[in-house]
């Protein structure tokens, strides 16, 4: 008999410290979440996604030796994502009911030169989750203002350590001082507008140095940013094929993902682009989300089988969750 199905949601993403920024005492956004959380559980996934991840561009500024971008970066098809694009994703999603977008996957969003203009429109548009990842080499104090300006909600920085040392050695390309200083200066912003938005999140891969000085780490962070959390090391060059587990993704019950070129995708993880489902442009989001292909998706997932979903075979985020998972079991 086959074991039950384990589905966690954000069992990659651990709070250490400050406000848990995804709680919330407005009636919508905690119907938002319960979804998040019980639409994966029971394997439901309504009409339309309840989130998105628009890509605004697949370049990056700097060189992570840990990121797929960097070693991968020879594969991956550059450009910028027009605004007329995230424009007809955002008003599919207004018109079905859709909470939140992040204007970030593969590339830096900070190099968008309007992206401030992708945050004021899906604001403008009643989306209650908007934010992106950065790692805020380019957080200048006008954009900053911008951001502060438009109503973006929160946004994740990507913050390897707190030290020099260990951060330049991960964040190839870019300068500590810079960035700490970077948001320094957003939360002295936020105090002198009277606002608390965007909330700010600072997260680290946890790699072996920064294990090793974890209670510093959460000690600095603690004092500059809203929330410090850190995301579990995912190894994105040892795929691990052939491997079968009950376990299922969470994201193909929740949300969905569109690059710059407006190619649809069932998740944030298909960095080879195994599992398109059309593009923007010429199809739609809810047609996307309805189709065969994503519901044999779902299916093989739900029954034990991603194994079988070229894609899902060798995941790093499948990978990662399995590993974990495994481990727990051979300590019980």
């Amino acid at each position: 008999m086959m074991k039950k199905i384990i589905v966690n949601s954000n069992s990659n993403y651990h709070r250490i410290s400050g406000k848990d920024l995804l709680s919330s005492n407005n009636v919508l956004f905690s119907e938002y979440r319960e979804k998040w959380k019980e639409w994966p559980e029971k394997f439901c996934t309504g009409d339309f996604p309840l989130f998105i991840d628009i890509e605004t561009t697949s370049v990056c500024n700097l060189s992570c030796s840990f990121c797929a971008t960097t070693f991968r970066g020879s594969q991956i098809k550059k450009g910028f994502m027009q605004l007329d694009t995230a424009k007809k994703i955002i008003d599919e999603g207004a018109d079905n009911n859709l909470y939140g977008v992040k204007f970030s996957l593969r590339g830096e969003p900070l190099l968008h030169p309007e992206i401030h203009r992708f945050v004021e429109y899906a604001k403008k548009k009643g989306l209650i989750d908007v934010y992106f990842n950065t790692n805020a080499a380019l957080l200048s104090e006008e954009i900053s203002k911008k951001l502060i300006d438009t109503g973006l909600d929160r946004i994740s920085i990507s913050f390897e350590g707190h030290t020099k040392e260990i951060y330049e050695r991960y964040r190839v390309g870019s300068g500590f001082e810079k960035v700490v200083s970077n948001i320094e200066n957003m939360q002295t912003l936020k105090r002198r507008y009277g606002v608390k938005h965007p909330k700010i999140r600072v997260q680290t891969v946890m790699l072996p140095d920064i294990e090793a000085s974890f209670d510093s780490y959460k000690k600095f962070w603690s004092k500059r940013a809203d929330e410090v959390g850190f995301l579990d090391y995912k190894d994105m060059k040892d795929k691990k094929m052939g491997v079968r587990y009950p376990w299922a993704c969470s994201q193909i019950w929740q949300r969905m993902a569109v690059w710059w070129d407006g190619t649809i995708l069932p998740c944030n993880h298909d960095d080879d682009g195994l599992l398109m489902l059309g593009n923007v442009m010429k199809g739609s989001i809810k047609k996307a989300w309805r189709s065969k292909k994503l519901s044999e998706i779902r299916n093989s997932h739900r029954d034990g089988r991603a194994d079988d979903v070229l894609a899902c075979d060798g995941c790093y985020l499948r990978d990662s969750e399995i590993l974990k998972l495994m481990g727990r079991e051979r300590k019980t």
